[in-house]
């Protein structure tokens, strides 16, 4: 992820669908996973990266960092998954997703 930020030039997000993301800047690099003890991943993916993006750029726009950026991003993706529909979640229970979503540093 460092050398794919370098690269790149600025921060960067990779997602794997239900495996998580990976998400590096200047500061650090991250693995982002929701624990399965959080419970079920959902049935409906369709949308679910378009939300991810959503969460992530609605959090850095209110100024987050990219970690915290990226457990909204997560909790947006699977709050998705959970209902029928692309994109007609409840932001609540997005928001209580990622606050369970572990954002860990990535190990090389």
């Amino acid at each position: 992820m460092a050398a794919l930020r370098e690269r790149a030039g600025c921060p960067v997000v990779v997602t794997d669908g239900a495996a998580g993301s990976l998400a590096a800047d200047a500061s650090g690099a991250w693995r982002v996973a929701l624990p399965a003890s959080a419970g079920a991943f959902g049935s409906y993916p369709v949308g679910s990266g378009d939300s991810y993006l959503g969460g992530l750029l609605a959090a850095l726009d209110d100024g987050a960092g990219l970690p915290s950026a990226v457990a909204l991003a997560a909790g947006a993706a699977t709050a998705n998954a959970l209902v029928p529909g692309a994109a007609v979640f409840d932001a609540g229970r997005a928001r209580a997703l990622a606050a369970l979503v572990e954002v860990a540093p990535a190990v090389r």
